[in-house]
């Protein structure tokens, strides 16, 4: 921070921190910027105005760093598809990057000292202290996990070493604390899904009768994720009696006799550029209820639908997701076995569109071009069915959010 006005900013913050908020004047401000008191008025009103300028550097820094870290910006109601992207690794990362920012950077970490401090003598800075400090961090880290319990386990002791940090004469050591505990934390969260998982839940084949109930679960997974509303429960509705649907690979997944999961699996073609159809299949939509994200639930069902796939002799996928999610269970880009997505221009961004050969080698020598079934476009080919289906459900809002695709 190099220009007067940083510099000031930097002087305040600091001051702020060692000898609190109301105590500290202008002329102590201007003192150690190593200017005269007048001078602070041509870039400032007042103290006032130099607090509210440092929370407004204090949102930009933040808004950085949610960024370099891949993880959401905006809150879960705001940003859903985000969050749903999100996995543990990514916060794990982004755990690292605040703790050696609220510790190392000087602008961050008196700014938190400063909070520490005020937030006993007045409402706006205890509020500010837990948005930045306490509640804030703590309830994204539970909307991230779907889980208050490991928020608290994850970032409980985090919280506490920041203090431990500030009193340490060795700093490394207090890292690595914090990397031995962010290491041990996500070993017990891996196990702990997996125990509860094979404990708790059932994967099995889907039945007529359960059809109302995975459409009710499809609509409430996908609304408002990736356009206002959604298309995709009356998608499936209509890819049960598609000619290119696999019935014998069509899961619902259970908890407590709960159905709390689904995917299907068509029949699909690549069309080879030296003219042969290529059989292969795609999957979707797939989906876990709201209240089971990002705990393992959706890899694990995932993982058991490629393998009864691959038993069933499915030699390839084609599919359009997330690589941060599909990557962990053997999804690559298409483009890496010369496979291209129907009427995408070139040049085009296809990060979007994914591949996982299922018998080795079986896309070997094939370059060429997928389509989805027609059957994905049952909304938008039949308006007005789509409209008299969704009456069917009770009425929910549809938000225009970020992160849509539409």
């Amino acid at each position: 921070m190099d220009t007067t006005k940083d510099r000031i900013l930097s002087a305040a913050v600091a001051l702020f921190a060692a000898e609190g908020y109301e105590a500290v004047s202008m002329e102590a401000i201007a003192k150690a910027v190593g200017i005269r008191a007048p001078s602070l008025y041509k870039h400032y009103k007042g103290k006032r105005d130099i607090f509210d300028h440092i929370l407004r550097e204090m949102e930009r820094r933040d808004a950085e760093n949610a960024a370099a870290c891949a993880v959401p910006q905006g809150s879960m109601e705001q940003t859903p598809a985000a969050y749903e992207k999100t996995g543990v690794d990514e916060l794990l990362d982004f755990c690292r990057v605040q703790f050696r920012y609220w510790t190392e950077d000087p602008f961050a970490s008196a700014f938190r000292r400063m909070l520490t401090v005020e937030q006993y003598r007045s409402a706006e800075m205890n509020a500010l202290y837990h948005q930045y400090l306490g509640a804030g961090p703590l309830g994204y880290t539970a909307d991230l996990l779907g889980s208050e319990k490991q928020a608290l386990s994850l970032y409980g002791p985090m919280y506490l070493l920041y203090g431990v940090y500030d009193a340490a004469g060795d700093k490394r050591a207090v890292i690595g604390q914090l990397d031995a505990h962010l290491r041990g934390w996500r070993r017990d969260y891996i196990k702990n899904e997996e125990n509860t998982m094979d404990r708790d839940i059932i994967i099995r084949r889907e039945r007529q009768e359960d059809h109302a109930a995975v459409e009710a679960l499809v609509r409430e997974s996908f609304w408002n994720v990736y356009r206002p509303g959604c298309l995709e429960h009356f998608v499936i509705h209509r890819l049960r009696d598609d000619p290119a649907f696999v019935p014998e690979l069509d899961f619902v997944m259970e908890k407590d006799g709960e159905i709390i999961g689904q995917n299907m699996f068509m029949h699909a073609v690549i069309r080879s550029d030296d003219g042969r159809e290529i059989p292969i299949m795609t999957m979707g939509p797939i989906c876990i209820a709201p209240a089971y994200k990002r705990q393992g639930f959706g890899k694990k069902l995932l993982d058991y639908s490629l393998e009864k796939a691959a038993a069933l002799g499915c030699g390839a996928l084609c599919f359009e997701g997330n690589i941060l999610f599909y990557g962990k269970s053997g999804f690559t880009y298409a483009r890496e076995f010369g496979i291209r997505y129907h009427d995408l221009p070139e040049g085009a961004d296809d990060s979007f569109f994914l591949c996982r050969e299922l018998i080795p080698g079986y896309l070997s020598g094939v370059t060429g071009e997928y389509a989805p079934p027609e059957g994905y476009f049952a909304a938008e080919r039949e308006p007005e069915a789509f409209e008299e289906f969704d009456r069917r459900f009770p009425p929910k809002q549809k938000l225009k959010l970020p992160g849509q695709l539409v």
